[in-house]
């Protein structure tokens, strides 16, 4: 039962290293991807994301409940949610009411809860958005706030967090082993 938690910029290198992680773990791997494919530039990146899974792999496509899709995988020893900034761009562009982000935190902490019940080990991918400029419009600023919240939610409460530059990991937080083992040169 632990949580490990991976950020860092976009194309930074965390799904790759989620994916060694949970190979290393072992055992049946759940994968819930929460990513739409709108259009056609987004139907090829998921199809490539496909292909650099392992085919024993389940993958559950789950764009909003995601704290369901992790209780469903019982019976697989590893999860990995990728990622958490879809979801909330999942969850903003389903909402009437933008004004009113308190029910998007609930969501959060809900699969916060769920990924800490799990018997097995949750690896949860989210984009860093707050370290660049800050956004032009009124929207994108709530968003990379809306992100940065969320991922503070569960950075707080895993395990481990990993910070991605580069394709290099770095471990900035560690409660201790997962499963009895130190991944941390993964």
């Amino acid at each position: 039962m632990s949580v490990i938690f991976i950020t860092g910029g976009a194309r930074s290198g965390k799904s790759s290293f989620a994916l060694q992680l949970a190979k290393k773990l072992g055992g049946k791997v759940a994968f819930i991807a929460t990513a739409q494919a709108g259009d056609e530039e987004m139907q090829n990146r998921i199809q490539i994301h496909k292909q650099d899974r392992p085919n024993e792999w389940t993958t559950i496509e789950e764009p909003f409940d995601v704290e369901s899709a992790i209780e469903s995988a019982k019976g697989h020893n590893v999860v990995i949610v990728d990622c958490i900034t879809l979801l909330l761009s999942n969850l903003i562009c389903s909402s009437e009411n933008f004004n009113d982000t308190s029910w998007i935190f609930t969501k959060i902490e809900n699969l916060i809860e769920s990924a800490k019940k799990f018997v097995g080990t949750v690896i949860i991918i989210s984009n860093e958005v707050g370290m660049g400029i800050v956004p032009e419009n009124r929207l994108a600023r709530e968003f990379r706030d809306l992100a940065g919240k969320a991922n503070q939610m569960i950075a707080n409460s895993a395990d481990q967090v990993y910070v991605c530059f580069s394709g290099i990991p770095i471990l900035i937080k560690s409660s201790g082993e997962i499963d009895g083992q130190n991944y941390f040169n993964a």
